[in-house]
């Protein structure tokens, strides 16, 4: 569905810039809409399966400040969200005994077995919600680098 449609808009974009970035924005809520819907039945947030994936690729306690600077969504608290991770029994925070508030944070077992039980459904998800092959995936991911660049 071309954007125009997608928000119902009738008069033209000023430019493709702007389209682009319209579309961008949208996409990006549509994406994490379907997303969510993949992450609601295990009980996690987005942003919480972007902390358990960080902890995971890790492989060794980290900060809560490195969590921060490798998260996707730059504006998380992640102190908040690791709290509530602990809460589910997902992860372990250690308090350092030099700074308190230095607090590194490891991922248990349980989280990895409930990585491995989602990763399935994201692999599946990711392959089938875009419609697009996986080379035009891998073209549109270097576009999307490009305007970062």
């Amino acid at each position: 569905m071309k954007i125009e449609e997608a928000i119902n808009q009738t008069k033209p974009f000023v430019n493709n810039y702007n389209k682009m970035i319209v579309n961008l924005i949208y996409t990006t809520s549509w994406l994490n809409s379907k997303q969510k819907e993949v992450l609601d039945p295990y009980g996690l947030t987005i942003k919480q399966y972007n902390i358990l994936r960080i902890l995971r690729g890790a492989k060794q306690a980290i900060s809560t400040s490195v969590i921060r600077d490798r998260m996707l969504d730059k504006m998380s608290d992640a102190s908040r969200i690791v709290n509530r991770l602990e809460k589910k029994g997902l992860v372990c925070k250690n308090i350092s005994a030099n700074d308190q508030r230095k607090v590194d944070v490891v991922i248990h077992e349980k989280a990895k077995k409930l990585l491995t039980k989602i990763d399935v459904k994201i692999k599946n998800w990711s392959s089938n919600v875009t419609g697009l092959t996986s080379e035009e995936a891998g073209q549109l991911s270097d576009l999307l680098d490009k305007v970062r660049a």
